[in-house]
């Protein structure tokens, strides 16, 4: 079904114009708004109260999703047996981050690659992938990193050779060990970077087959490509990859974090799931996060979103959260295959807070568009006593300016009469998100909250969040153009630009 189907959403979207001229900050000093508009799963609480919906109207938008097939779907996602039509497979990503999943074999495989790195001396792991195969370890790693005696973890999913270059410079090559990440392993720009290293490893005289691993759904691809059979490990073709942290594509994470580390983020992330199935509807983080993505971009008709974290741990949260909803649910057909009578999927965008109050919060303030934001907060930092002032916690800081600019977004600046340049009405909507501190245990159920959101409003909107075709066509005409079988299709101004190369 399409959202414009649904009948709770068009009784709502009679009421669009109220819900944009309603006095927003009237409601939100109602005392039993923060009670009802703000929701909690452990440590992890959702704060919705400055989202631009009337008290009176929360059961009304509460409903939206209300129905048998969300919960049904809920419950076939957590258990693995949800379809994805047009691929074909079953969604399995949740099985891998099951503990009840969670195979001896693969601890075992685990533990051993991590006595393997140790007995080699290495320094720097290596992380080849992209997209989904990327993003994902690129920003646990960030986020979990701490001194201890593994390896450094390296991301390169650029195809440019420099991104490359980047990676192995002054390394001693006896000391670098390579993940290859491909669900496929026909990927262009992981065959592309695997034949430099290789020529890398070739001139320094070293064993590439002792020195790099494979990660893949097609294991007789990359047995092709020169890696031993034990050095291969297989996902099921039922992980997306924008998932796929959860599987062996998370190798780099258990190498560079340790097993330990990984295991409890993935516990993290399952005991989210858990919730996603068990808890009502009216309490359940990740559809009450998924119904304002509808909300926001389909009642009110706000195209874009903000993903804001405040804290250097989670830099690179936002790009990931980019590619989860816009290659999820950035669709133009339903999962029947009929064309969208609605649009799917806000534009998102974000940085790390404080940086992105220098930088584009000033449109977010006075633009004339009205753009929802997500902003992220832990209350207490990972670092030690040592590194905070006597005066005030810097950590303090941070969490004051995070909830000072949903406050500001929200009540504007009345300003004077004389002043316009420092006038502006507020009314912004923004969602808090906060919980006590970013281990393991609390990213992962902050991971699971956002996927499974994306996964609500993509059953809502009536989409396939689980297949992306479109990213498929340049692909298909790079390899065309490189395999020089394609030219006949090019633009009259493609074809000129390749003159030049």
């Amino acid at each position: 079904m399409q959202l414009h189907e649904n009948k709770n959403y068009l009784e709502l979207k009679k009421k669009k114009r109220e819900f944009l001229q309603f006095d927003m900050i009237g409601e939100t000093a109602k005392r039993d708004r923060p009670k009802r508009f703000i929701f909690a799963f452990n440590d992890l609480t959702l704060d919705i109260s400055r989202q631009r919906i009337p008290t009176n109207t929360l059961n009304e938008f509460l409903s939206i999703g209300q129905s048998e097939y969300i919960k049904d779907s809920i419950k076939k996602l957590v258990d693995g047996t949800f379809y994805n039509n047009s691929e074909k497979v079953n969604v399995t990503h949740f099985i891998e981050r099951n503990p009840e999943n969670f195979s001896q074999i693969r601890t075992d495989r685990y533990l051993d690659f991590e006595t393997r790195l140790k007995s080699k001396s290495i320094k720097r792991l290596i992380n080849v992938g992209i997209g989904g195969s990327d993003l994902g370890s690129k920003m646990v790693y960030q986020a979990l990193r701490t001194k201890n005696n593994l390896p450094d973890l390296i991301n390169v999913s650029n195809v440019d050779p420099q991104a490359v270059h980047n990676a192995i410079a002054g390394a001693n090559p006896s000391e670098v060990f390579f993940i290859f990440n491909s669900k496929s392993f026909a990927t262009e720009e992981i065959i592309t970077n695997l034949m430099i290293i290789k020529e890398w490893m070739q001139n320094n005289k070293m064993d590439f087959r002792e020195h790099a691993c494979a990660v893949t759904s097609f294991p007789e691809r990359a047995l092709h490509r020169g890696f031993e059979k034990a050095n291969i490990f297989v996902v099921d073709k039922g992980v997306g990859g924008r998932f796929s942290l959860w599987s062996d594509f998370g190798l780099g994470l258990v190498g560079s974090l340790g097993a330990k580390v990984y295991r409890d983020l993935l516990l993290g992330a399952h005991s989210m799931d858990i919730h996603f199935l068990t808890e009502e509807l009216n309490n359940n983080l990740p559809y009450i996060l998924g119904l304002t993505r509808i909300w926001n971009r389909n009642i009110l008709e706000f195209s874009n979103l903000g993903i804001v974290p405040y804290g250097e741990s989670l830099k690179f949260f936002h790009t990931w959260v980019q590619q989860v909803e816009m290659e999820s649910n950035g669709k133009n057909v339903d999962t029947r295959g009929i064309k969208l009578r609605t649009p799917a999927a806000p534009i998102i965008f974000g940085s790390v807070g404080t940086d992105s109050q220098h930088s584009f919060f000033q449109a977010l303030h006075q633009g004339v568009e009205i753009i929802p934001i997500e902003i992220l907060v832990s209350k207490t930092s990972n670092l030690s006593s040592e590194y905070i002032s006597n005066n005030m916690k810097s950590h303090n800081k941070l969490v004051i300016n995070a909830l000072a600019q949903c406050e500001s977004l929200m009540i504007g600046n009345a300003g004077s009469k004389d002043d316009k340049f420092r006038k502006f009405k507020g009314g912004r909507p923004t969602t808090l998100i906060s919980w006590e501190k970013t281990d393991a245990l609390s990213l992962g159920r902050l991971l699971s909250l956002y996927e499974n959101a994306s996964i609500v409003s993509g059953l809502v909107w009536g989409v396939n969040s689980f297949d992306q075709f479109g990213v498929e066509l340049g692909k298909k005409i790079a390899k065309g153009i490189s395999d020089g079988k394609n030219p006949a299709n090019l633009s009259l101004a493609g074809k000129e630009f390749l003159k030049n190369l």
